[in-house]
């Protein structure tokens, strides 16, 4: 007996010291998704880091308060090594290409200063948010500045606004976007020239009852009164993207209403980006609360790959966050820590290839992050699911939804299937584990019509027949009593 216990206690403890191995191997972080009461449930890991690498690793020397990171259609890596003054450009094997750090301007050599912008333009063209020296350099792979942006004289540009870029893009038509610190009014706008066009895509001034009790005094106040008043001020974006698509994606960090973290903006400026019920909400959606402060998600960048999948960075627990183009949420990933996969003060992400590149400038390093086998299968299935193709898309979501019984968007897509198919009454299962009600009403009210068909016929003979039978009862009694009252007669 007391052997066995022995026995007993000695497995018990050789498997509480291999737990830990098997959490490191399988991700420093847990996967989860959220249900319709938006409560955190398991799913498995769409992505596992495969690989840390810091400048030292890269050849080019150690990275100093790195701010940004680029992927361009070749594989390139630009990284904006913001306190060594520099762009570090590597390719898809994290070793070191060039430096750029000394351009020619004029016939002059000048120097970046600060650089926390990058982004790589469909002309070629490397577009560098130079924040320290106040200017956006667009340069050529000769490291000649083809064109300087500098502050705008313009009448909707306050005198005393200081022009900071920290963020910059630019689309094929040779529009340029330029985020600037301090800019409440949305994305500045320049033509292919540097001439400012106007603002783009500005955020709403958010309804909060703040906001709605000072409305209610403003319009009892005097105008004096009024304009000592502290003005409202739309929400600052804290970076953008430029989508495959040609629409620009934005990030929040500060959101009062907790809605629309992630934008996707038409050429109109227009958030495009919406849920059937309006507003997306972004992020994590059971929010503690710390000291008194709300410790809601921060999305300080995103990227957007060549199938129009989202990943926005958040800095609050550092985590990655990736959606589909309806805002559905896919995977999540990513923590704060010092393991591998895990960030001290994450700022950057990127796509390269099916992989995602987070730069972390508290560790000075790039974390890449590859698909596991679940995450294949559930980015194939979104791939085909948007094309269309729903029938092809469902065999995959039945494997997605056998290893992930809360994956909503697993279940919508064999509903859709289904529905596709006309088998509306197992559609109707799905949509409802899938908590899309949109999905189950439209398909409810097709089994009702279904069945209105189906049995009408025998309901409009019924009555036909009663209707018949009745007249034909009251023309009988009325000859029945005509001929009575003539008997009597």
């Amino acid at each position: 007996m007391k052997i066995r216990s022995v026995i007993a206690i000695a497995a018990v403890f050789l498997l509480l010291a291999l737990n830990p191995i098997r959490t490191y191997a399988e991700g420093p972080y847990q996967a989860y998704v959220y249900d319709e009461c938006d409560h955190a449930k398991v799913a498995p890991n769409s992505y596992l880091p495969s690989g840390v690498f810091s400048g030292l690793d890269s050849g080019a020397g150690s990275f100093n308060d790195p701010q940004d990171l680029f992927v361009d259609s070749k594989g390139f890596i630009y990284v904006a090594d913001t306190g060594n003054n520099r762009i570090v450009k590597l390719n898809d094997q994290f070793q070191k290409v060039d430096i750029i750090d000394k351009l020619m301007w004029n016939g002059k050599e000048t120097a970046l200063s600060g650089p926390t912008g990058i982004f790589m333009g469909a002309d070629g063209l490397l577009v560098i948010a130079d924040k320290g020296s106040g200017r956006v350099l667009l340069v050529n792979n000769s490291k000649q500045v083809q064109l300087v942006i500098e502050k705008p004289s313009h009448p909707l540009i306050p005198q005393d606004f200081k022009f900071k870029p920290i963020k910059v893009s630019a689309d094929e038509a040779g529009r340029i976007y330029v985020l600037s610190e301090g800019q409440f009014f949305g994305l500045m706008q320049f033509d292919s020239t540097g001439q400012f066009t106007g603002y783009f895509g500005s955020n709403k001034v958010e309804v909060t009852p703040a906001v709605v009790l000072e409305k209610f005094w403003k319009s009892i106040l005097t105008k004096d009164q009024r304009d000592s008043m502290a003005k409202l001020l739309p929400i600052e974006y804290s970076n953008m993207d430029l989508g495959p698509d040609g629409f620009v994606y934005t990030t929040t960090i500060v959101s009062e209403n907790s809605r629309e973290e992630i934008k996707k903006l038409n050429p109109l400026g227009n958030n495009v980006l919406v849920g059937k019920k309006g507003e997306l909400d972004f992020g994590d959606k059971e929010i503690p609360i710390k000291k008194s402060v709300k410790q809601d998600t921060a999305f300080v960048d995103l990227a957007v790959d060549r199938d129009g999948i989202i990943a926005g960075l958040d800095r609050t627990r550092g985590r990655v966050f990736e959606y589909d183009q309806d805002g559905n949420l896919l995977a999540v990933f990513g923590a704060l820590g010092n393991q591998q996969g895990t960030f001290l003060q994450p700022n950057a992400v990127a796509f390269l290839n099916d992989s995602i590149l987070v730069l972390d400038s508290g560790k000075r390093n790039i974390t890449q992050f590859s698909l596991t086998e679940y995450g294949s299968q559930v980015r194939k299935a979104v791939i085909l699911y948007n094309q269309g193709l729903y029938e092809e898309a469902a065999s995959i979501w039945r494997n997605v939804a056998k290893r992930n019984i809360h994956s909503d968007i697993a279940n919508v897509g064999i509903a859709k299937s289904l529905e596709k198919n006309g088998d509306y009454e197992s559609a109707l299962y799905y949509y409802k584990q899938g908590a899309d009600r949109a999905g189950f009403s439209n398909n409810f009210s097709q089994i009702r019509i279904a069945a209105v068909r189906m049995n009408l016929p025998i309901v409009m003979s019924l009555l036909a027949v009663a209707v018949v039978g009745w007249y034909g009862y009251r023309a009988f009694r009325l000859v029945y009593a005509h001929r009575g009252r003539r008997k009597r007669v």
